[in-house]
């Protein structure tokens, strides 16, 4: 399986990579990019981008103090407490051809984004499909 992030903060797209650690642990890996919403063509090239660079078995950090980092300088923030207050997030994930998007809710910093049950999007046709799907879905989370 392949994976990305999706977070809307602030009238802007942010989309970032994640790989599966050797331990299990899903974490925060380049590239990490920012697109504007309304073009659904470079928002879908940007989600499968980071699916292209998602992977599994990657080394198991000694530390995940700073992996959030390169998504906060994008923002202009110095906190992930800052940038999750306003924030709306999607997750992606690909198996095969399918991509689903998963609408979640925002609990703050402390709790994180909590997937929402049967609000899901799936399409990988093309790449403004995919775009379209991703704008659907950040329009489901809360």
């Amino acid at each position: 399986m392949k994976a990305a992030t999706i977070y809307e903060r602030g009238g802007k797209v942010y989309i970032h990579s994640s790989s599966k650690t050797t331990a299990g642990v899903w974490v925060i890996n380049a590239p990490v990019l920012t697109v504007k919403k309304e073009d659904v063509g470079e928002l879908g090239r940007s989600i499968r981008r980071c699916l292209d660079a998602s992977s599994e078995g990657v080394p198991h950090p000694k530390s995940f103090t700073n992996l959030f980092d390169p998504v906060l300088a994008l923002a202009g923030v110095k906190s992930f407490n800052t940038f999750v207050k306003s924030a709306k997030c999607v997750e992606v994930e690909m198996a095969g051809e399918t991509a689903t998007l998963i609408p979640t809710r925002n609990e703050g910093a402390e709790d994180g984004f909590v997937p929402l049950p049967g609000n899901t999007q799936a399409a990988v046709d093309t790449d403004e499909a995919l775009g379209s799907a991703a704008v659907a879905a950040l329009a489901m989370a809360e």
